[in-house]
């Protein structure tokens, strides 16, 4: 079957975009803010805001969008602020500037992926495409910017992040605008109650949004400080920036070479492999920075992010209902990416402030907490 080039085209260049802004501030973000004078906890916060905002703010826009006839607009509005808000970055330095600067910044920005997740979910299923050669597109460009910015700031001021972070986002604004519209699918039954209040009434859904929420929680350390640390470490901006691109290299690889593994695999299975090995990785990382083994286990990246994400979405795109899909995502980007990742990252920015890379082992245990957390569901079918 010949698929639908113009729309894979433009959503795959809406991920490179979104991706682009990514490589450049999950890598360099936190070095930016160091470089400001803030101390390892006052950076934990500024991190951390992204993920509480998501908590409210996601389920709230998408609650919104789902009760549209389309998703198209409220991505635009919402990337339309987050450009404009962002702007204030060039004209501050202090840590409260910045703490209320990156809060009027995710009053959109937490909305704009789980928008973009409904819209390709969507037209995926209309058009039959490929949901991870899309998504590895954003990958992709998640590497090129890491290890371009890794190098150009080993011998440039790391004041450049927040200017190329900013011409990225414009980017993602444009590119947004050529998205498809009419990305609904109208369900001719309404309901009387909330999108999201009938989605928690849901065991399975609940039982979902924990596991892969321990699974995304276990990530704070790394996001947080993971750079820092290396770079404490004696490790190079340009190896740093490799490090994080070999990650990402490995969440391609699954996205492109795992598609129809994960769809045929049950959930519950995925998320009880993927917390072995993520404890594995994290408790690795506690105790060696030698360069051989941490692109080692960096590879194990593309399980603990890239399989238990395309697992999530596969699990959200057959078992929810297609009038809760803004509702659903936006819960996905509210708890385990919002409210576990805020929590996970400040207070393993606090752990790292005191125990340096030991912080990584109370990353580890939270993937054991997911392999405890998923066994008794090996009775059922999900």
């Amino acid at each position: 079957m010949k698929i639908n080039e113009a729309v894979f085209s433009r959503l795959s260049l809406n991920y490179t975009c979104f991706f682009l802004y990514l490589g450049i501030m999950a890598p360099f973000w936190a070095m930016w803010l160091e470089n400001k004078g803030l101390s390892p906890s006052e950076i934990g916060i500024i991190i951390a805001v992204p993920h509480f905002m998501k908590i409210f703010m996601a389920p709230l826009i998408s609650q919104a969008a789902d009760r549209r006839d389309e998703y198209w607009r409220p991505l635009i509005i919402c990337t339309s602020l987050s450009v404009l808000f962002s702007a204030f970055y060039f004209v501050v330095a202090d840590f409260w500037p910045l703490f209320f600067i990156t809060v009027a910044v995710n009053i959109s920005m937490p909305a704009i992926m789980p928008l973009l997740e409904t819209i390709t979910v969507s037209q995926t299923t209309k058009h039959h495409l490929n949901y991870g050669w899309i998504r590895s597109f954003g990958s992709a460009s998640f590497i090129v910017a890491s290890v371009f910015m890794g190098w150009f700031l080993k011998s440039n001021s790391v004041d450049y992040v927040v200017w190329v972070s900013f011409g990225c986002l414009c980017l993602i604004f444009i590119s947004a605008l050529f998205l498809p519209r009419g990305n609904k699918k109208i369900s001719s039954k309404s309901s009387n109650t909330s999108p999201i209040i009938d989605l928690l009434k849901q065991p399975n859904f609940i039982w979902f949004l924990c596991a892969v929420g321990l699974l995304q929680m276990s990530h704070g350390v790394y996001y947080s400080m993971g750079s820092i640390h290396w770079k404490n470490s004696g490790i190079n901006e340009d190896i740093i920036g490799l490090l994080w691109a070999i990650g990402v290299i490995a969440e391609i690889a699954v996205f492109i070479f795992m598609g129809k593994i994960i769809d045929r695999t049950s959930t519950r299975l995925i998320f009880a492999i993927i917390g072995v090995l993520g404890a594995l990785r994290w408790a690795v990382m506690g105790f060696s920075v030698s360069l051989p083994i941490l692109f080692a286990v960096q590879l194990i990246h593309g399980l603990t992010f890239g399989a238990s994400h395309f697992a999530a979405i596969n699990y959200l795109s057959k078992n929810i209902d297609t009038k809760f899909s803004g509702s659903a995502q936006s819960l996905y980007t509210a708890f385990p990416l919002g409210l576990g990742m805020a929590l996970s990252t400040y207070f393993g920015s606090l752990l790292f402030e005191n125990f340096g890379g030991n912080a990584y082992y109370a990353m580890s245990l939270l993937c054991f907490l997911t392999v405890l957390l998923t066994i008794p569901r090996f009775s059922r079918k999900i």
